[in-house]
């Protein structure tokens, strides 16, 4: 995300950051069911890269997924 994003809880500025040493992380929907009796989880589209921002004042994080990916 390109445009400045404030906190929603005080107004302090955000700062683009990570989860586990990641820039972004994927959305997308997902399903679990049993395959041979072990539980199996599916990620299905759409799918969204997710960017993470942390509050440099109150510490508070905030996920975004704002563009549709081409997958």
């Amino acid at each position: 995300m390109s445009e400045q994003v404030r906190c929603p809880k005080c107004g302090g500025e955000f700062v683009a950051g990570g989860l586990r040493e990641d820039s972004s992380i994927t959305w997308g929907v997902m399903t679990e069911r049993k395959v041979l009796g072990m539980k199996a989880v599916q990620m299905s589209g759409p799918f969204y890269t997710v960017y993470a921002y942390r509050c440099q004042q109150c510490g508070y994080v905030e996920l975004y997924a704002p563009k549709q990916e081409g997958r």
